[in-house]
């Protein structure tokens, strides 16, 4: 399905960036076509246990050439976070493989590869999983055909060979400007989840166009269901949502949610999957405001106020942290994060407001995910 927007998009950055960059031009970017999809809940549930994510990205900056911007430092060091603007912009692109040489289901090459560890407490049982990935489906006249970013490979653990994941949504979210594209697909995988457990899941041979700019990765989105762990409200709302530059302020809710009503306070966790934030440029801005809590702007010690996206996938809790290979601090517009909100949570609160906003970088939003304790429990 296409939908044309009118709406036309203030471009700070290169002529083949038309979200954002570290050069300054006046030039506009027209919308060609799009299919934002309404963030609606894929799964909720009430039980002891918890929702968690495993995520990495596919794409990194190249360290064979120079930077695009000779300000910036090696890539090498970019990956760490260095440097004054170490973003896709300004860095010749490539895909991650930690796999090459190995082929895929149907006899074919891999060429783009991560992995990230589950690692469940023991005693859980999987209630859902899915899998989301993402990438940059095009820049200027070079733009991806919906056949080529709707399949990924996932070797699940114990398997020597890669099973194919097919996009099972009715259609896929994505955003076509006359400069860039994006899209964000996803698939079902609780049943394969469940019989391969704990382990490393690699993800291979998702679609992204290579050249400077260009972003991609994924989540696998768990919910889990584990007697140790306090009586909690799941939920997982997904859809795809963009931001552009000189666009005002956006929002939209996340419906279904319950916080008891006898608690004083109310314990709770909400994880998003967001795509193409820059590391260290500023001005993209996330706001919750939960029914009857006070509106709150995103900020922690990885984020600051006014960097909301900053191309990292970090877990401050310590017993949630998960490996990843390879680990990038920089993962250059791949966002997948989880932020303690029971100081904005209310009893009775209903749904969660997010406003979204930039002032020169846009980005997409595709994931959300939350638990909300019910009970007296100090476990987060």
């Amino acid at each position: 399905m296409l939908a044309t927007l009118a709406a036309q998009l203030l471009v700070t950055g290169g002529a083949a960036d038309a979200r954002g960059s570290g050069r300054t031009t006046t030039h506009r970017a027209n919308t060609v076509a799009s299919n934002p999809l309404p963030f609606k809940t894929r799964f909720s549930g009430e039980f002891h246990g918890s929702i968690t994510r495993i995520s990495n990205s596919l794409m990194t900056c190249d360290e064979t050439k120079p930077p695009v911007d000779p300000a910036q430092p090696p890539c090498e060091e970019a990956r760490t976070g260095a440097g004054s603007r170490p973003i896709n912009n300004n860095y010749e692109m490539k895909y991650v493989n930690i796999d090459p040489g190995s082929i895929g289901p149907f006899g074919d090459p891999i060429y783009s590869a991560s992995s990230a560890d589950l690692g469940l407490i023991d005693g859980s049982t999987v209630k859902y999983a899915r899998l989301y990935w993402g990438g940059t489906r095009g820049i200027g006249d070079t733009v991806l055909p919906e056949s080529q970013i709707d399949e990924v490979y996932l070797k699940l653990p114990g398997d020597a060979q890669y099973t194919n994941i097919a996009n099972d949504q009715p259609s896929i979210g994505y955003i076509t400007t006359d400069q860039e594209s994006s899209y964000q697909a996803s698939a079902d995988i609780t049943e394969l989840v469940k019989a391969h457990g704990n382990g490393t899941y690699t993800v291979a041979d998702m679609d992204s166009v290579v050249k400077p700019h260009s972003w991609g990765g994924w989540t696998i989105v768990v919910a889990y269901e584990n007697p140790c762990k306090p009586l909690r409200q799941i939920n997982l709302w997904d859809g795809f949502q963009v931001e552009l530059p000189d666009s005002p302020e956006r929002e939209f809710k996340l419906e279904g949610l319950k916080t008891p009503q006898n608690l004083a306070k109310v314990k709770g966790k909400l994880g998003f999957v967001v795509y193409d934030g820059d590391l260290k440029w500023t001005g993209d801005t996330l706001k919750v405001k939960s029914t009857n809590g006070p509106e709150t702007l995103f900020s922690d010690p990885n984020h600051q106020p006014d960097d909301a996206f900053n191309s990292t996938i970090e877990e401050l809790t310590p017993a949630d942290q998960f490996a990843r290979s390879p680990y990038y601090r920089n993962n250059f517009g791949y966002d997948s994060n989880r932020w303690d909100i029971s100081d904005y949570l209310r009893p009775g609160d209903t749904d969660l407001t997010i406003k979204f906003d930039t002032d020169k970088d846009g980005y997409d939003l595709g994931v959300f995910y939350s638990y909300i304790n019910e009970d007296d429990s100090s476990d987060l």
